[in-house]
């Protein structure tokens, strides 16, 4: 039953020509574009009759909240009910196009703030490649084992995955081979240098497995709150999407308003070190380091120094030119200038980073710094180019 990709291969869904290709919603009885998203939803409508015994007069297609709760935004793919009144939620369902990545936050975040409104007990994601149930109780979420039948959900006769906690690696497997192997093609490059590796596995180590204990070292990366790990989804101007664990953080920008900024590594053929940015109007990769380029390693001290040219992306794939950005930074952060290069750092590589580590800390710091000028700089060109065109 786990098997969701061989399960949902197998559904074959009629098509139908009124104008574009369509299909026949059995709830709703009318046709639907046909889309990937859609798709899946129809198929998970069949999934739902047929597999785990669900009445179709049990649901709701793209239940709108706000005939729930005055004022309230958004639309549930499909709302699984207890009773044939419809009056009684018992699950929120949401359904992403095969390339969505349902385990991210954004996703589950969704469908929690339905869950929420509708007063449901469970949620379920599913992309038609993999499918997730969550349960909420005592506040929290718990994962369910397996994809438990509807009269099971109903008598709340279900299992929950154990949650073993990940332990951080030690120096001697960060170092080796096989360990950076199994990292490789997801978080490191499969073509970044043997020793840039290394440090790259190591700094993922630090972010996303180990605790920050005291508030000292919040102030001296340049934040004011730790959020934790999540496992969010992120476009950048080359119109990529990354869906890849990332430490969280609160800070302040310069007009004193709270931001999340997230520290995450992405790697396919080079590393890449990314800052993100994140609010209700975007999420993406605002500063973007290939470390592969801009990590050196002194086989002298084991230190790698990290730099950064000052190229930048204006978004829609522009870019500004280095020399103009190094001068910038010159006239508003001299100090992270090193001959016609912005100096981000020198981390000591020859042991595991801790949070505490003052040339972890610095370099962290001052990758933050280098976002706020970076997203003041381009928010000016930007509105430059606005009153130009007025």
């Amino acid at each position: 039953m786990n098997d969701i990709e061989k399960i949902f291969k197998a559904i074959k869904l009629d098509k139908y020509r009124p104008s574009s290709t369509s299909y026949f919603d059995p709830v709703r009885k009318y046709f639907v574009p046909k889309t990937p998203e859609e798709e899946v939803r129809q198929k998970t409508i069949e999934f739902l009759d047929t597999h785990l015994g669900v009445p179709l007069n049990r649901l709701r297609v793209e239940e709108a909240m706000a005939h729930v709760k005055k004022r309230a935004r958004g639309r549930a793919d499909i709302v699984v009910y207890r009773d044939d009144e419809k009056n009684k939620p018992l699950m929120v369902i949401e359904c992403k196009a095969p390339e969505v990545d349902i385990s991210c936050d954004e996703v589950r975040e969704q469908a929690e703030r339905y869950r929420d409104i509708l007063k449901a007990d469970y949620i379920m994601l599913v992309n038609g490649c993999k499918l997730v149930i969550y349960k909420y109780q005592n506040g929290k979420n718990f994962e369910l084992v397996e994809i438990s039948s509807y009269k099971e959900l109903l008598k709340s006769k279900v299992s929950f995955v154990e949650r073993i906690p990940l332990e951080p690696y030690s120096y001697d497997e960060i170092m080796s081979y096989e360990l950076q192997d199994m990292f490789t093609g997801v978080y490191i490059g499969c073509e970044t240098p043997k020793p840039i590796k290394s440090f790259a596995l190591n700094f993922l180590n630090l972010i996303l497995l180990k605790s920050i204990n005291h508030e000292n070292i919040l102030e001296s990366i340049g934040v004011f709150e730790d959020r934790g790990i999540g496992r969010t989804r992120f476009g950048n101007s080359a119109g990529y999407n990354y869906q890849i664990k990332t430490r969280l953080f609160i800070a302040k920008e310069r007009k004193n308003k709270d931001q999340i900024l997230g520290l995450s590594l992405f790697g396919k053929y080079n590393t890449q070190l990314n800052v993100s940015i994140m609010n209700r109007e975007r999420r993406h990769h605002s500063l973007q380091l290939d470390m592969d380029k801009f990590c050196e390693y002194d086989y002298r001290t084991n230190k790698i120094v990290i730099t950064h040219n000052g190229t930048l992306s204006t978004g829609r794939g522009g870019s500004i030119s280095k020399f103009i950005v190094v001068d910038y930074v010159k006239n508003n952060a001299p100090e992270l200038i090193r001959g016609e290069e912005i100096y981000l750092g020198s981390v000591d590589n020859s042991r595991l980073l801790e949070w505490n580590q003052p040339d972890v800390q610095n370099f962290i710091k001052t990758y933050f710094i280098m976002l706020c000028l970076e997203m003041k700089y381009v928010k000016s060109i930007k509105e430059n180019i606005k009153e130009n065109n007025i």
